[in-house]
C-alpha cells in the first residue's frame, strides 16, 4: 500500500481556480469554486490511476498539503476501498472517466463521475452534506442509503440489493430484505438492543481495514412455508379441465377467464348457454405464435383435441388420437397454463377481497382526502402507502378501490378491487409510469407483492 509521502508525489497541487475550465457544468465546483481563495488546493492527476485505498477525510491523504479540498483525476480511477468518516465535510473527488471500487463509504462532499461508477460490494453515502453525481451508469451489489444523501444518476442503475438505514429494510432482487440480513453485525451499535442502530463510522472502519461488511447474500430466497400445488400432474384429462374451470381466476359473473403469458393466449370456459342460445362446451382454448388449440370435455368424460394454424384460411384438424410426441407443442402450452394457475391459486387466495375492503374502511384511511387520495397516504421511512376509494372521476369513469405500495427501490405494487373473486395485483417498475400485469411465471414478483402486503398490514394496524 502506498504511504502518505507516496500519495504526495503522485499528484500535482494547484489552486482550484486553475481547474475552472475543467469543472463539468452542473458540478458543485463549477458553481462554487469562486468561493475559495488561492490557498485552497486541488490534488490533480492526469491519466488513469489505481490505488489500493483512499481516505477522503481532511488532511489524511496529503498531510504535507493540508489545504487540499479536492482530488481531480483526469482519467479513469480504480480503487479497492474509498471512504471517509467525517460526514460534515470531507475532500471532494472528481473523476473525468470511470470510477471502479470494491467498497465506497462517503459523506460530506461531492463525488463526481463523468463516466460509469462500478462498485463490487457496498456503496454507501451518509448524511445530507454530500452527493454522488454519476453521468454514466451506476452498478453496485449493495446500496446503503439513509434518505438524506443523494445519488444523481443520468444513466442506468443496476443495484442487486438496496437497504435503508433508517427503516432497516430494503430490497434484494425484488424481495423485501432486512438490513441485518445484508450487513455484518459489527456495523450495528449494540446487537443486544432490539433496535440496534447502524453505524456509518464502523462501516467506514471495516472498509478502511480492507474487510468486507457484507454477509453472504441469499439470492435464491424461497418461500418458507410449504407449497400445496393446485395441479399435481400435467395430464390433459377431465380432472385438470374441471380444475381450470373452477380455479380462483374464474369470475362469479361470467363463465370464462383468459390471460396472456409469454406470448401465448389462454382461455378456460365453463359449460353454459351463450347469448345466442347456443350450448358451449366445458373447454380450454390456447393460441401461440403458430397454432390454435381447442380442448373440450365430451359427455362420456373423454377428451377431444383440435388444432389449426393461425393462418386465416386454415381449418381445424382432429388430433385426439395423435401420439404424445406429435402433441409436444400443445403439451408445452398446456403445462404453462397449469403452472400459471398453480401460481394464481398459491398467491391470490392469500389476500382476500373482504380484508382489503375492511382495511379501506379504517378511520385513519377514511380520514384521508378522497379527492387527493392518490397523493395522500403514509410513509414508514422506506415505503409509501397510498389509497384510492372506489369512485366516479371527473370524466364519469368508474375507478376501482385499491391500495398502492411504493417500495424502497421505487417500484410500485397495486392491489385492486376490480372483481369480486380475488384482489388483482399489478406492478410498476422503478422509474417507469404505468402499471403492468404480473407474469404468473415470475414467482419472485408474486412473493414480493405478498411480503410487502404483510408488512403493510402490520404497519396500518398500528396506525389504526
Amino acid at each position: 500500500m502506498k504511504g502518505k509521502q507516496g500519495m504526495d508525489t503522485l499528484f500535482q497541487f494547484i489552486p482550484l481556480s486553475q481547474l475552472a475550465d475543467k469543472f463539468p457544468e452542473g458540478s458543485w465546483w463549477a458553481k462554487f469554486y469562486q468561493d475559495f481563495n488561492e490557498e485552497h488546493l486541488a490534488a490533480y492527476y492526469e491519466g488513469d490511476l489505481t490505488l489500493p485505498a483512499l481516505n477522503l477525510d481532511w488532511e489524511q491523504p496529503f498531510p504535507q498539503q493540508k489545504e487540499v479540498i479536492l482530488l481531480f483525476i483526469d482519467g479513469n480511477f480504480a480503487v479497492d476501498n474509498l471512504f471517509n468518516k467525517e460526514t460534515d465535510g470531507a475532500i471532494g473527488l472528481m473523476v473525468i472517466g470511470n470510477l471502479s471500487a470494491k467498497n465506497i463509504a462517503v459523506g460530506g462532499q461531492e463525488i463526481y463521475v463523468s463516466g460509469n461508477l462500478l462498485v463490487a460490494e457496498i456503496l454507501c453515502g451518509s448524511y445530507n452534506h454530500g452527493e454522488t453525481i454519476v453521468k454514466g451508469d451506476l452498478s453496485a451489489a449493495v446500496l446503503v442509503q439513509d434518505d438524506e444523501y443523494k445519488f444523481q444518476v443520468d444513466g442506468q442503475k443496476s443495484i442487486a440489493c438496496l437497504v435503508n438505514v433508517w427503516e432497516g429494510d430494503g430490497v434484494l432482487q425484488e424481495l423485501p430484505v432486512g438490513i441485518h440480513e445484508v450487513l455484518i453485525d459489527e456495523v450495528f451499535l449494540d446487537m443486544e438492543e432490539e433496535d440496534a442502530g447502524f453505524s456509518f463510522d464502523t462501516l467506514a472502519t471495516v472498509i478502511a481495514e480492507g474487510r468486507s461488511a457484507l454477509k453472504e447474500l441469499n439470492v435464491t430466497r424461497t418461500r418458507e412455508k410449504p407449497v400445496h400445488l393446485y395441479f399435481t400432474h400435467n395430464t390433459i384429462n377431465e380432472e385438470n379441465i374441471l380444475k381450470l374451470t373452477q380455479c380462483i381466476l374464474m369470475p362469479n359473473d361470467t363463465p370464462s377467464f383468459d390471460f396472456q403469458e409469454k406470448g401465448v393466449f389462454f382461455k378456460a370456459q365453463q359449460e353454459h348457454i351463450d347469448a345466442d342460445g347456443d350450448q358451449r362446451d366445458l373447454s380450454v382454448y390456447m393460441e401461440d405464435t403458430r397454432h390454435q388449440y381447442y380442448i373440450w370435455l365430451e359427455q362420456d368424460h373423454s377428451i377431444g383435441l383440435l388444432r389449426k394454424t393461425v393462418d386465416k384460411e386454415s381449418e381445424w384438424e382432429n388430433i385426439t388420437e395423435e401420439s404424445q410426441e406429435a402433441l409436444a407443442e400443445i403439451s408445452d402450452c398446456w403445462t404453462m397454463f397449469l403452472t400459471c394457475v398453480n401460481m394464481a391459486e398459491l398467491y391470490l387466495r392469500n389476500i382476500e377481497v373482504q380484508d382489503v375492503q375492511d382495511i379501506l374502511q379504517y378511520p385513519v384511511i377514511q380520514a384521508l382526502s378522497i379527492e387527493e387520495a392518490e397523493d395522500d397516504g403514509f410513509w414508514d421511512g422506506s415505503k409509501c402507502y397510498t389509497f384510492r376509494q372506489a369512485r366516479i372521476d371527473e370524466d364519469g369513469d368508474y375507478l376501482d378501490a385499491r391500495i398502492e405500495i411504493k417500495t424502497p427501490d421505487g417500484a410500485y405494487y397495486f392491489y385492486s378491487l376490480d372483481n369480486g373473486t380475488y384482489v388483482s395485483r399489478h406492478y410498476q417498475p422503478p422509474d417507469q409510469y404505468g402499471k403492468q400485469d404480473m407474469s404468473f411465471l415470475d414467482w419472485r414478483r408474486w412473493e414480493a407483492s405478498e411480503q410487502y402486503f404483510v408488512r403493510f398490514k402490520q404497519f396500518i394496524a398500528q396506525k389504526n
